[in-house]
């Protein structure tokens, strides 16, 4: 019995390769392993502690002074109310909230208690100057938060604020223009449609007094025409006016407009003296006269909760949120103090020598108040403002509005705060408390209202200690690199001025750069933390975030011995933080064990290529700082792009702040921290495993080293082939022109009898076809041996009802026992000298075999390959398959005959010398691609192999990808055991034609690179994520250069491919256009089709498994209009006899059983 090559009948073989490949992956997974252990298990650590704060901004409590005014004195509640108010007066009133589209903390706000409020009145309208420009703001999340409660209507607010204040002169120009009213009406209901608001808020301040009349008219116009702008829905204008301003004549006003909202604070105005912002007796007087003058029923109470911080000599108080003016009690290491006599709370202290003094609304003065109310009934209560109130307002209004009591347990709570309390100055961050609640005790009177109270624990939002702001101190820092260009040549610079800096390195540079990291050290700079792959840190979940730090710190670890304590996340460099939002990556990074580093000097190295302007830009930014406001830390970059002139302008930078007086340092001098501290050397216990991660990365560097020259590699290999092929392609076609291929061949030696042998297997569908095409040759007899492989179909059948009649055709039906065993029982019984073996799916052109034979004039030649086409062109992946045969196998074949190195006579369309075949054995059965191993065995046996691209044969091509799988796997196994059982070849050298050509390069591109390709195609998809992912983070410039390499790369490759088809499509002449985006399109998909065959084809080598050809799917469905000719015109041969042949069954011979007759289908 003779095996196949590759063959293992014990199974050994495939059982050490399945261990082995065991083995394999169990060290990939321990090795991932490793590394996903390694970049992620760090064990949390404190941040280094900065140094004491610096001389500078220094803060201390003092005692506040109690106000005098008579305002302050009368009873707290109104004089109709008497002790007992009705519990539940306030229960139908309309709550109102004043939402500002520019404040962070009021969105946060609305969202949280939007359900609560009945309306919103949102500033997004300012109407500004004499001009009266129309200022409207944009805000996406207002629509969402409105969306989230019907039940909440949407107020547009229309404000004359400006940036110098109130501008009630220009406003009121504009109140006098019946013209101007309605274009400023227009606008107002063009706004409203747009924001989807209800009604219309008017908050129209500083008017003089001669402006009220024409505003009230405003009021009147606005009601008509905003009502029939809205289809006459109801649509309710309302004013905000001053309670106790005795020009506002709110009676009138209220008749005007359907609700008035009475601004119940401003005793003591941001721009007077200071003292309780509303008084709890002054409140219950003006409230109650304003109640009376607009109507219970008309009148929306607008309650403060806000803080005015007063400070000497400063003309405008600060107007901070309650949240705020807690803090800086805080800071001033004070605490808020009620204040009896008022109601209301404040605090002192002095902040670098000047006295403070803060007064506040919160919610003990906001229960007070609302308490008031319960007596007047008014329609409605406001809030003024959204984000700046006591977050115990809420439980408050609800209690108010019930009925209830205090809500005494919410009073004493103080929630902590979302927001940041930053604590001295400096760019170098470090958190040093997360939020934390407070508490207060409350004491009620028998009326219900607080007279008593105290601030016992005072809660607060992250605590962030800045440090850094050291006089005449600068230090440099350098983000995103080690770069190999770019980094060695600042470290230069640095090194010729004797200047340290902290560079922020980047994981994924450090991973290609560990030289460079280590000079950074040995110079005597410092390594800080950047991330691994520059991403948007607050874009990622924690997890991520922590495996970006994590692993730069252990590359790091690992190249230098050394760890880091300083970081920089991207793009959130902001040494000021104001939410907690950009907070959460130094959040993330402290439990880490990191200070976080921001800047205030940024000249936008990045963004220009202009060193004088990168230079003046540092040099005045550094000058402008402040004992507030630090700016000591520059921002430059020594990656991510043409760095240019930010090399040219470091010079200038460090000579021009060296002769103002400024000294360089590392950041960890401005921490207060030394060298080691910053960056501590690794303890003696991890320094074994820093080696062993040493190692790990410096294998994971080489692999992605490698996947870059192995495609660098295929790439120039790829085009390299493609033009040798191309152009040995068009040399041979001129040859073949200019008649210089071959000598003429004289006619009578040329061959007039062909014996065409089809082997067939299930080949219903097609068999008649194949055979009639056949006996259409012209130019020579033929003899047509169908040799029926087994078939379980009408394939004999089909073959005796068709030809019985013939004489040229015999039937030669055998059991199952593969394709070259049936040829071999043809060759037996062929008479031709000259045999011509066809697949039966394959038709010939009428002159095919004339053309093939005229070459065996010549002695020397063994065999001739002829031209196969697709006939069946019905879909994309056959059209596919037309393509590569023209523009791959069809130009292959016709450069390596320039060779002498023809590597594969194809079975659809070849001719063979008989006496080539009896010297080779005939056709092997040890190998699937019986026709390539016949072709080289050809060769090795002295002869001459030839290619005919004008016998043209049509071949039916598998269309759909799992029979164009199955039959690529064969093609590639069979290959594959073809160049193993003829290695030979290539040690000794001879042919010289397969020896130097033929089996190399198939060795190389058939199978070396197939079984690369997919770790290629991996290199590029990865290479394209990493240009992605970092033009995402750094913009289009940073890899403007790679991006552009690799896009040439590839369309340099294409257009060769394109025009190297072109060609061959030219060369064949038959073709018409070549199809090029049908060309590109086989880049994907259908070339990684053709790799993963190889793959298989490996692996079942390797495995040493018999592969089968099986039964074909034939769908007979030819596409492709083929030449005819009558069939009296083909040279009829004598009837012929075949010899009896024993039928082997089971793969054996047995000559003792009864042979059956080959069958003569001529009757």
């Amino acid at each position: 019995m003779q095996f196949q090559v590759f063959h293992d009948p014990t199974g050994r073989r495939g059982r050490h390769v399945r261990r082995l490949g065991l083995g394999l992956l169990l060290i990939l997974v321990g090795a991932l392993g490793l590394f996903v252990r390694t970049i992620t298990a760090l064990e949390p650590r404190p941040a280094p502690l900065l140094s004491p704060v610096q001389a500078g901004v220094q803060t201390r409590a003092v005692p506040v002074v109690r106000p005098t005014s008579t305002e302050s004195a009368g009873p707290w509640l109104p004089a109709a109310a008497g002790p007992t108010a009705p519990p539940a007066a306030l229960a139908a009133a309309e709550t109102l909230g004043f939402y500002m589209p520019w404040d962070e903390a009021s969105r946060r706000s609305l969202r949280a208690h939007v359900g609560a409020l009945r309306w919103v009145a949102a500033g997004m309208v300012s109407v500004r100057g004499r001009e009266h420009r129309w200022i409207e703001a944009e805000d996406p999340a207002l629509r969402d938060i409105m969306a989230t409660s019907p039940g909440t209507g949407l107020l547009l607010m229309i404000q004359n604020d400006s940036e110098t204040g109130w501008d009630g002169v220009n406003m009121a120009r504009l109140l006098a223009s019946p013209a101007r009213r309605r274009l400023l009406l227009d606008r107002v209901a063009a706004a409203m449609q747009r924001h989807g608001a209800a009604g219309v808020l008017f908050d129209l301040e500083n008017l003089p007094v001669s402006a009220h009349a024409h505003y009230r008219t405003l009021l009147g116009e606005a009601r008509v025409r905003l009502g029939a702008a809205r289809g006459g829905a109801p649509t309710p204008v309302m004013l905000a006016a001053p309670v106790a301003d005795p020009s506002w004549d709110l009676g009138a006003y209220a008749r005007a407009a359907d609700r008035v909202v009475l601004m119940a604070y401003d005793e003591h105005w941001q721009s007077g003296a200071p003292g309780p912002i509303a008084s709890q007796a002054w409140y219950a007087r003006v409230v109650a006269q304003a109640v009376a003058r607009t109507g219970a029923g008309r009148a929306i109470v607008a309650v403060g909760s806000y803080a005015f911080d007063w400070a000497e000599g400063q003309p405008l108080a600060d107007s901070i949120t309650v949240p705020e003016a807690w803090a800086r009690a805080a800071r001033a290491g004070s605490r808020p103090q009620f204040d009896p006599a008022s109601g209301n709370t404040g605090l002192a202290y002095v902040e670098a020598g000047r006295r403070r003094e803060i007064w506040l609304l919160d919610a003990l003065s906001a229960w007070n108040q609302l308490h008031a109310l319960r007596a007047l009934r008014p329609a409605g209560v406001a809030l003024w403002r959204l984000g700046s109130e006591d977050p115990g307002f809420w439980p408050v209004l609800a209690a108010a509005r019930a009925g209830t009591g205090a809500p005494l347990a919410a009073l004493r709570r103080l929630p902590a705060e979302a927001g940041i309390e930053l604590r001295g100055s400096g760019e170098i961050l470090r958190l040093t408390a997360p939020p934390e609640s407070g508490t207060r005790s409350v004491v009620l009177d028998a009326a219900g209202l607080i007279r008593a109270a105290r601030y016992d624990r005072l809660s607060h939002g992250h605590l962030v200690e800045r440090r850094g702001n050291a006089p005449r101190q600068v230090a440099l820092t350098f983000d995103d690199g080690p770069d190999p260009h770019w980094t060695p040549q600042i470290l230069d610079v640095l090194a010729r001025h004797g200047v340290p800096a902290t560079f922020f390195v980047t994981g994924i540079h450090v991973l290609d750069q560990p030289a460079l990291v280590r000079r950074i050290v040995a110079q005597g700079s410092e390594l800080a933390n950047h991330s691994t792959t520059h991403a948007n840190l607050d874009r990622l979940p924690d997890a991520a975030v922590e495996l970006e730090i994590n692993a730069t710190q252990r590359l790091v670890e690992s190249y230098t011995g050394r760890s880091m304590h300083l970081f920089r996340a991207p793009y959130l460099g902001d040494a000021d933080p104001d939410t907690a939002a950009e907070l959460r990556v130094a959040q993330i990074a402290a439990r880490l064990g990191y200070l976080t580093v921001g800047l205030n000097v940024d000249p936008l190295d990045w963004a220009t290529t202009d060193a004088r302007t990168i230079a003046a830009r540092t040099i005045a930014q550094v000058e402008s700082g402040t004992p507030g406001q630090a700016r000591r830390i520059i921002l430059l970059h020594d990656a991510g792009g043409d760095r240019s002139a930010t090399l040219a302008a470091l010079p200038v930078i460090i000579r021009e702040l060296r002769a103002r007086g400024y000294q360089f340092v590392p950041v960890s001098t401005l921490a207060g921290l030394s060298r080691d501290q910053a960056m501590p050397l690794l303890p003696a216990t991890a320094e074994a495993g820093a080696d062993r991660h040493g190692l790990l990365f410096d294998s994971l560097r080489i692999g992605r080293q490698a996947l870059g020259w192995l495609f660098t590699a295929a790439i120039a290999l790829g085009l390299g082939r493609v033009l040798l092929l191309t152009a040995l392609a068009l040399w041979q076609t001129r040859r073949v022109a200019r008649g210089r291929h071959r000598a003429p061949a004289p006619p009578h030696l040329v061959p007039r009898f062909v014996s065409v042998l089809i082997p067939a297997f299930n080949e219903a569908r097609v068999i008649e076809a194949s055979v009639r095409r056949a006996l259409a040759t012209q130019g020579v007899r033929v003899e047509i041996i169908v040799i029926d492989d087994g078939s379980t179909d009408r394939t004999s059948a089909i073959v005796r009802e068709a030809f019985g009649h013939d004489p040229r055709v015999t039937l030669l039906t055998l059991e199952n026992g593969g394709k070259a065993r049936a040829l071999n029982h043809g060759l037996a019984i062929a008479k031709g000298d000259v045999i011509v073996a066809l697949d039966a799916d394959t038709r010939f052109e009428p002159d095919t075999i004339m053309k093939l034979t005229e070459w065996f004039a010549d002695p020397a030649i063994g065999a001739v390959a002829g031209n196969a086409k697709i006939g069946n062109r019905v879909n994309w992946l056959t059209r596919w398959q037309a393509i590569e045969y023209t523009t791959a196998q069809a130009l292959e074949r016709r450069a390596l005959e320039a060779l002498g190195a023809v590597t594969v006579v194809p079975g659809a369309v070849g001719a063979w010398r008989r006496a080539a075949l009896d010297a080779v054995g005939g056709y092997p059965a040890d190998t699937l691609a019986e026709d390539q191993d016949l072709t080289i065995a050809v060769q090795r046996a002295g002869w001459r192999v030839a290619c005919e691209p004008a016998a043209i044969a049509w071949t039916e091509a598998p269309e759909t990808l799992r029979a164009l799988f199955r039959q690529r796997y064969r093609w590639a196994f069979g290959t594959l055991q073809c160049l193993w059982k003829h290695a030979a070849v290539i040690a000794r050298g001879q042919p010289r034609g397969l020896a130097w050509f033929g089996l190399p390069q198939a060795w190389l591109f058939q199978i070396a690179l197939g079984l690369l390709a997919p770790v290629i195609d991996l290199a590029l998809v990865l290479g394209l994520l990493d240009a992605a992912v970092s033009t995402l983070n750094h913009g289009w410039g940073v890899m403007a250069q790679d991006l552009t390499r690799m896009v040439a790369l590839w369309l340099a490759l294409a257009l060769v491919e394109c025009a190297c088809g072109w060609l061959a499509y030219r060369i064949d002449g038959r073709e018409g256009r070549l199809p090029v985006l049908r060309l590109l399109a086989m880049r994907f998909g259908y070339r990684q089709l053709l790799y993963a065959v190889v793959v298989h084809a490996v692996a079942a080598a390797l495995h040493g498994i018999t592969v089968r050809w099986g039964a074909q799917q034939r769908s007979g469905a030819f596409s492709v209009g083929l030449q005819a000719a009558p069939l009296a015109d083909s040279p009829v041969a004598p009837p012929i006899v075949a010899l009896p042949v024993a039928v082997e069954a089971a793969g054996t011979e047995s000559p003792a059983a009864p042979v059956p007759e080959p069958v003569r289908v001529a009757a």
